[in-house]
């Protein structure tokens, strides 16, 4: 009897165990599948946006940085993709400019908006127009090269989003949460200054590009606007929160975006430079705008102030 009773109570141990693992089999294999699905996206994400330029560094640098913990420059665009413009073979014009020096030893990032109606040279065009031609004539070679003469700091890397993009992955980050730097009220919604708010991808873009309603501090009100949602969307992508929907975020990115770093690039940013991305210093150009000459307005920058910024910028590089 005892016998009949141990053999009887090893069955039902037996067929838990094998249920057991052939759970534990199947969730390892979904692990698996998924994690394979991830490298292929984040691979072929890599390849769709990757647009190198023809340089092996910045004119300003005595040697290319190394993206593994190296003091770096960045340009960022965000291009106005307008298709009435675009039907008359206008290129692409950069609706917002914004660089990012980034110490990930000192774990401060400057950030500096660069107002798209500022005069500058236009290098390689042999003229002198507002900053953001330099983008449709050229490309972001063109302009970083342009953004280089202007200020006088090197630019190691860009990366250009396609405006309407940016409220694709906010709505598909779950939105960004900003303090609103204004009080003023744009698209049938209105802001107080001081106060925090949800918005979706559709206010955010209405956000960032609100400049001549009452109350919005035109450029100088749109440009904090801009890196206010620029830094909180950048937050939100990098969350736990943004995984169940990597797959749309992820076609989302490569439709909309373009960049010479690589994809072990931008992974070594991400995991080496994160810590710097959470102390920003905003800075912006003071000056005048005005109606010059050749009967167009412009923004000019002031010396002192455009001094002062490069100051902040170069030093946050470790330049001299």
């Amino acid at each position: 009897m005892a016998n009949q009773y141990e053999r009887s109570t090893k069955k039902p141990k037996s067929a838990a165990f094998k249920i057991v693992t052939t759970i534990v089999i199947i969730l390892l294999l979904l692990f698996l599948i998924a994690l394979a699905f991830f490298v292929y996206k984040f691979f072929a994400l890599g390849n769709s946006i990757h647009n190198p330029l023809d340089r092996d560094k910045s004119e300003l640098r005595k040697k290319a940085v190394d993206v593994n913990g190296d003091p770096i420059s960045i340009a960022l665009f965000g291009v106005d993709s307008d298709s009435t413009r675009a039907a008359q073979g206008g290129g692409e014009r950069s609706d917002s400019i914004v660089l990012l020096s980034i110490n990930p030893d000192k774990k401060k990032t400057v950030m500096v908006s660069i107002p798209r109606d500022t005069r500058a040279e236009i290098v390689g065009q042999d003229s002198v127009e507002k900053i953001n031609h330099a983008y449709a004539y050229g490309g972001p070679k063109m302009a970083i090269n342009s953004l280089e003469k202007l200020m006088n700091v090197p630019v190691d890397h860009y990366a250009s989003i396609n405006m309407d993009g940016v409220e694709e992955l906010v709505d598909q980050a779950g939105g960004v949460t900003v303090t609103s730097n204004a009080t003023f009220t744009v698209k049938g919604n209105s802001y107080v200054k001081g106060q925090k708010y949800k918005l979706d991808g559709k206010e955010a873009l209405a956000f960032i590009r609100s400049r001549k309603e009452d109350g919005a501090g035109g450029d100088f009100g749109r440009q904090e606007r801009q890196q206010l949602v620029i830094q909180a969307l950048a937050n939100e992508l990098v969350s736990v929160g943004s995984l169940p929907k990597i797959n749309q975020i992820f076609d989302t990115l490569g439709d909309n975006v373009q960049t010479d770093l690589k994809i072990s690039q931008i992974n070594s940013l991400r995991s080496k430079y994160s810590d710097a991305l959470d102390n920003v210093d905003r800075n912006q150009l003071e000056g005048q705008d005005t109606i010059l000459d050749d009967g167009l307005y412009y923004f000019v920058p002031s010396d002192s102030s455009k001094k002062e910024v490069v100051d902040n910028y170069r030093s946050n590089l470790e330049l001299d």
